[in-house]
């Protein structure tokens, strides 16, 4: 049988004597059929073989080279006895014959080996002399030889335009107004396209994902995103501020911002989950992100075992993890979840501890603005506080030498507690006009009841044997109150007086010291001092009083200065900070020092009756920084705290304590020089290994990517996984002369896209012949362009910029477009309703919608956008019924068709150049006459519908927030309705040719 089957792969392989690569022809072959069970993984390996090593291979008489009879590989793969075929039955893999023919006449020419090309460095190859001006041409016509086919003709003008604008904008020509490369590139739309495909991998979304999925605003992360790509920001130092902005020498807030790439991954809140699990979990996901984003790469499937089919162990799996042990989070964002051991948020000034842990307020480029000329303003104000003129100096020893007079004294003295230091408060308006003492007085105007409160913990108030409590008050004379009332927070607020009717609801009825009943209302029109014995009010010596509540019952009052009347002798101290009290009993002792005079003017600047405007000034200034500040954006943002221990986790099982301590690592394979033995590496020694000119992955996986913009597919098919799964690239050689070129630029991005979209290569049709069509049906010559659907973001942008309801503001906070209701019915941990927006909110770009990870907006996922839980290189495409129904009923699209609608009717009366004008704007291009007719007939057809149901006309325009016209025939606006909604539901609205 052995015998046999030799002699017909003898006789059938002479058709291969053309000599093969490893990595092209027979790689593909052994890593789909055989290195599951035969390669990197040792816990899975079979009969101790391994195939994807040539000496090992050799030893164990898999491959003898040159010798088809002694090659045990190729008597099994043509074994006919199922205990002895491979691959075996229950693998559910079968080598067909022209793979065992291509095997076989591969070990007949020496059974070469190559290492994978991706994990080779880049070199740039000749671009091949054959005609071309561009460098892609020459390398398309290359591949071209030798297939009898030839680059396909340009597409027409129109179609090169539209097509144009859409990869480069995502927006429609009708709007961009251009094809010219250079004027889409500057345009602000070029980020928003690019951030589309990046927030994919980015796995950027709104919510936290798991059970609850609970909105946390990481907004300001794609801002950033778009910035970068709108300011061509060079993509290694895109990648270095994403994986460690947060560890720059001196991070800017846009670093910050940027290290939220690490933070946005899903977290959980759920009740009863394991915080060891789930910080297990989160560093598992970082890796299959950090290596599927950058270097496309599968590391995730080293997590249990050593990869079955790349040279990634399990080892460099969780060596990578260990890069990010010392983000400052939790597993568990509930009650049992505890942040990195020693870590507090103290030791990041600035930065807050959220509900998902760290974040920092990102303000918007306009409050920026007005932030930093606050800012200034306080500076300023604040330097003429500082300044030691000769009438504050006098003031200053005048106040200094009244306070050393009082201590020690025996007479009885007024502390006060409450004066223009202390304002303005809140809730509370002031006046300026009529004061008793200072520069200003508060006024509370009523009808019935009010109320401020005072927080009197800034001058600690610890009252002694004898003292009375007093505030001075002036009644208008023209609207008196009925009642005032003082009421003092000791370890409660049950310390009451009241003045005049007793009205206030306060501890009304009691008799005792809750409710402390002094006498009339004092005399209207002038300053009148009320007091209390602090006794009256419950509060013994010893007592200590942190607020003071000011309530009045209808009229106008102005309260002033408040205090205590005291017989302690060092009682004026206790108005004093903690340092003043210090340094004015050294000035008494007769031991003043220098610092001591400086600590005493420092505080006196806060109370000096001639700093009171510029105080007041800053107080306000404050304020307005401090509301500003509260309505920023947050982000989630990456901070560095002590690093977890890593262990390699057996099975990946993180339970499972018995596994060696790892430090962080790169991939050994991939690493040409050793790690440091002195220092732990860092997320940016982990950022700089990736974007190094050596490293063989992450130049080419952009590249790759990027060509996929502009032609649907990569040069490598499989945009996640350039390994041994991925694909060998269509035009090796070209894949790296870009790469090479990438890099040689600068990681210029913008020159990498200019580069592919000048080419004829890309200005090709995608008209293709019968021939070309059956022979290259996945176009992998490249002898034509990929006509494609456009993205689902840019088919909701696209309707409405040809309806002209775009709205083009760039940045900012998430939108909540039209949503169908109680689509959220099923979203629990709290039950929650979708708010749409009612404003120019609703109308924003499609990379704004608000992305909800387990309940993504019905049209996102009817056009097969992803939930975005993992990184995603490249969108399912997907051909379903529901696309076509979510255009024809999702209000977006229905409204779009009525706005354009009417701006038809408004411009044309007749349905022929209504039509001739529509067309133009959605493709670009005039009806048929076969189209005019087909749609003539429908708006005809709807028009005699909607006379004869008016109602119904009316019902559809009242679908969106646009108003309708106060002069329009709602009959033919809702025929030409319809004929807009079949337009913008064509194949080809949607599609980029």
């Amino acid at each position: 049988m052995r015998f046999t089957s030799l002699t017909f792969l003898t006789t059938c392989a002479g058709a291969l004597a053309a000599p093969l690569s490893y990595n092209r022809d027979i790689r593909p072959i052994l890593s789909e059929n055989c290195f599951a069970c035969h390669g990197p993984d040792k816990a899975s390996r079979e009969a101790k073989l391994r195939l994807d090593i040539r000496e090992a291979a050799i030893e164990k008489e898999a491959i003898i080279p040159g010798d088809l009879k002694k090659s045990d590989l190729i008597f099994y793969i043509n074994a006919e006895d199922e205990d002895e075929i491979m691959p075996p039955p229950e693998s559910h893999k079968k080598l067909t014959q022209a793979q065992k023919d291509t095997l076989a006449e591969w070990i007949k020419q020496g059974a070469p080996y190559e290492a994978h090309w991706s994990f080779i460095p880049a070199v740039r190859p000749d671009v091949p002399a054959l005609g071309e001006n561009h460098p892609i041409d020459n390398f398309i016509k290359a591949g071209l030889k030798g297939s009898g086919h030839e680059m396909s003709q340009p597409a027409d003008k129109a179609t090169i335009d539209r097509r144009i604008s859409f990869d480069l904008t995502g927006l429609p020509l009708h709007l961009t107004g251009t094809s010219d490369p250079d004027k889409l590139l500057a345009s602000p739309h070029f980020g928003e396209r690019m951030a589309v495909f990046w927030l994919d991998l980015a796995r950027y979304a709104d919510t936290a994902g798991y059970h609850s999925d609970k909105v946390r605003d990481v907004t300001p992360y794609r801002d950033y995103v778009i910035n970068s790509f709108n300011k061509n920001k060079p993509y290694d130092q895109f990648v270095t501020e994403q994986l460690a902005g947060d560890l720059f020498k001196n991070p800017t807030l846009e670093n910050y911002v940027a290290s939220a790439f690490n933070r946005i991954n899903q977290v959980s809140e759920e009740g009863g989950i394991q915080d060891k699990e789930y910080i297990a979990k989160y560093y598992a996901e970082r890796v299959r992100t950090t290596s599927g984003a950058f270097l496309g790469a599968t590391m995730g499937c080293a997590e249990c075992h050593d990869h079955k089919f790349d040279p990634f162990t399990a080892k460099d799996f969780y060596s990578m993890q260990a890069f990010f042990s010392d983000i400052y989070e939790k597993g568990a964002y509930t009650g049992n979840g505890s942040y990195n051991k020693g870590a507090d948020i103290k030791n990041h000034p600035g930065f807050k501890l959220g509900k998902f842990g760290p974040t920092l307020n990102v303000p918007s480029p306009e409050q920026e603005k007005a932030l930093v000329k606050i800012q200034e303003e306080k500076r300023a104000l604040e330097a003429t506080t500082k300044k030691e003129s000769p009438e504050l100096l006098s003031a200053f020893n005048k106040w200094s030498n009244e306070l050393l007079g009082k201590i020690g004294s025996s007479k009885p003295q007024d502390v006060v507690i409450l004066e223009d230091a202390e304002l303005p408060l809140g809730g509370a308006k002031t006046v300026t006009s009529n004061v008793h003492s200072g520069s200003l007085a508060r006024i509370q105007t009523s009808g019935e009841l009010s109320q401020h409160i005072v927080d009197a913990n800034k001058k600690p108030v610890t009252l002694t044997e004898g003292d009375t409590l007093y505030t001075w008050v002036w009644l208008d004379p023209k609207n008196p109150p009925k009642q005032l009332m003082l009421q003092f927070h000791g370890k409660n607020w049950d310390h009451r007086a009241w003045w005049g009717e007793d009205l206030i609801p306060y501890g009304k009825g009691s008799k005792k010291a809750d409710h402390y009943k002094v006498g009339k209302l004092p005399a209207t029109g002038k300053w009148v001092r009320l007091e209390v014995p602090a006794k009256s009010v419950g509060l013994p010596a010893g007592s200590k009083v942190t607020q003071l509540a000011y309530t009045q019952f209808g009229g106008s009052v102005l309260w002033d200065q408040a205090g205590r009347h005291t017989n302690d002798s060092n009682a004026v101290l206790a108005g004093l900070p903690e340092k003043s009290r210090k340094a004015l009993l050294n000035v008494k002792k007769g031991k003043p020092t220098d610092q001591d005079r400086k600590e005493l003017l420092t505080h006196y600047r806060t109370i000096a009756p001639s700093l009171a405007p510029a105080r007041k000034k800053i107080a306000e200034l404050t304020k307005q920084e401090e509301h500003l500040k509260t309505n920023t954006r947050s982000t989630l943002v990456t901070l560095s705290t002590v690093p977890r221990t890593i262990k390699l986790l057996p099975r990946g099982d993180w339970t499972d304590d018995s596994g060696e301590v790892l430090l962080p690592s790169t991939p050994e394979f991939l690493s040409s020089e050793g790690q440091p033995s002195k220092e732990r590496l860092t997320r940016l020694d982990l950022a700089k290994w990736i974007t190094a000119k050596e490293n063989p992955l992450t130049a080419r996986a952009f590249t790759n990517r990027v060509w996929a913009l502009f032609f649907g597919t990569g040069l490598s098919r499989d945009l996640q996984d350039l390994g041994n799964q991925g694909q060998w690239p269509t035009h090796p050689e070209l894949l790296d002369w870009l790469s090479v070129e990438f890099v040689e630029s600068g990681w210029d991005v913008k020159h990498l896209v200019k580069l592919i979209i000048t080419s004829k290569a890309y200005r090709q049709s995608s008209n293709a012949s019968p021939q070309l069509m059956e022979e290259d049906p996945y176009n992998n010559l490249y002898a034509r362009q990929n006509p494609r659907r456009l993205p689902a973001e840019f088919i909701r942008d696209n309707a409405l910029a040809v309806s002209g309801l775009l709205n083009p503001q760039l940045g900012g906070a998430s939108a909540r477009p039209y949503q169908p209701a109680g689509y959220y019915a099923q979203l629990n941990f709290p039950k929650r309703k979708y708010q749409q927006h009612n404003d120019e909110n609703q109308y924003r770009r499609g990379v704004y919608m608000h992305w909800q990870r387990s309940f993504l907006h019905p049209m996102l996922a009817a056009f097969d956008a992803p939930a975005r839980e993992e990184c995603t290189a490249a969108r399912e495409s997907s051909n379903t019924p529901l696309q076509a129904l979510n255009q024809l009923n999702d209000p977006t699209f229905v409204e779009a068709a009525r706005v354009l609608a009417t701006e038809l009717v408004a411009e044309e009366k007749a349905i022929e150049p209504r039509l001739l004008v529509a067309f133009q704007r959605l493709l670009n291009r005039p009806p048929s006459g076969e189209e005019e007719t087909l749609l003539t007939e429908l708006f005809n057809k709807q028009l005699k519908r909607y006379k004869a149901a008016p109602d119904d006309a009316k019902k559809l325009l009242s679908i969106g927030l646009t108003p309708l016209p106060d002069k329009v025939d709602p009959v033919d606006l809702a025929a030409t309705t319809t004929v807009t909604r079949a337009l913008l539901n064509l194949q080809e609205t949607i599609t980029r040719y």
